[in-house]
């Protein structure tokens, strides 16, 4: 009898179990497994945070595991910003650079990128630049993995090249009026490879006067500033020797305003960055074309017919 009653009883808490069970809540949701990205330890390979001589690529490989989603995308900042595709390479060029890079095919499942990246040209002995890879699946879940990479390099870097160039009075012989910092050579005022521009005439005077403006502007997005010698210690242009002066006095250099370039012949009115009268010895530095120029006025050579007025200029950089 008692192993009778002792079985109701298991019977009895067996569906007691299985009632609650039953009218229980629903089990939770578990959170979904997003994508996954890593560096990979291979020679050659960055997978923390180095040092990269100036000038030099590095190259790091990322391998991208996917969770509940397939893979989509994979992006690459450089800083805050994207770096650009003709910056960096995958699979030594067999993929797209793209940016972000849209995940295709099997690679959707998983797969290991190796990536090979220059530093941007205007890097400096001493810069820390983080770059930042980030992978997302087809539900927008994504991961990111990233690198402190630091300039390291001797204190200066030489410059590129000290050469001479002249500048024309914008309203002279058609074909001059610009100038190319690159080479020195003089270029017509609208050319596409040039930085700076003469400004012209000063259209209130007669011709036949010394009506020359003897100002300089900038052309084709550059940045000119006039070079503060107090602000850098010890500064001489005979002896700026590298490209750390050269940018040094590009950055405490004194903004230019905004001034009007006017047409005589037909009124036409530019306005654009441009110095004061300029004098002989007045240092300017200009930033153009992802690099650091420095001219100082050798010569400011006016005359009163032909409108062959001209600067005289040496050029580093």
């Amino acid at each position: 009898m008692k192993n009778f009653v002792l079985k109701l009883t298991g019977l009895g808490l067996v569906m007691v179990a299985l009632f609650f069970s039953s009218c229980g809540e629903d089990p939770i949701v578990v959170d979904p497994l997003g994508p996954e990205i890593s560096f990979v330890a291979d020679p050659g390979f960055l997978n923390a945070d180095s040092e990269v001589m100036l000038g030099e690529s590095f190259s790091v490989k990322v391998r991208l595991s996917k969770g509940d989603a397939q893979l989509n995308t994979l992006s690459i900042n450089e800083g805050s910003d994207k770096l650009a595709t003709s910056r960096f390479t995958i699979n030594s060029g067999a993929v797209t650079s793209n940016n972000p890079l849209l995940i295709v095919g099997t690679d959707k499942d998983g797969v290991t990128y190796s990536i090979d990246i220059t530093p941007s040209a205007t890097a400096m002995v001493g810069d820390f630049t983080t770059y930042t890879f980030i992978v997302a699946d087809e539900d927008n879940n994504t991961d990111q993995v990233d690198i402190v990479i630091n300039t390291t390099g001797p204190l200066t870097t030489p410059l590129e090249s000290t050469i001479p160039g002249v500048l024309f009075n914008q309203a002279g012989p058609a074909g001059t009026g610009g100038l190319d910092l690159d080479t020195g050579t003089g270029t017509g005022s609208a050319a596409a490879d040039s930085e700076i521009r003469d400004l012209g005439l000063d259209c209130t005077m007669a011709a036949g006067t010394l009506n020359w403006l003897r100002k300089i502007g900038t052309i084709n997005g550059a940045v000119m500033v006039r070079v503060d010698a107090t602000q850098l210690e010890n500064f001489t242009f005979a002896g700026v020797d590298n490209k750390e002066i050269v940018k040094d006095a590009y950055d405490t250099g004194m903004a230019l305003v905004a001034g009007n370039s006017t047409n005589c012949a037909n009124g036409n009115t530019t306005t654009v960055q441009n110095t004061a009268d300029v004098a002989v010895g007045d240092v300017f530095a200009v930033f153009a074309n992802s690099k650091y120029y420095l001219f100082r006025i050798d010569e400011v050579n006016e005359n009163t017919t032909g409108n062959g007025d001209n600067y005289v200029l040496t050029i580093k950089f």
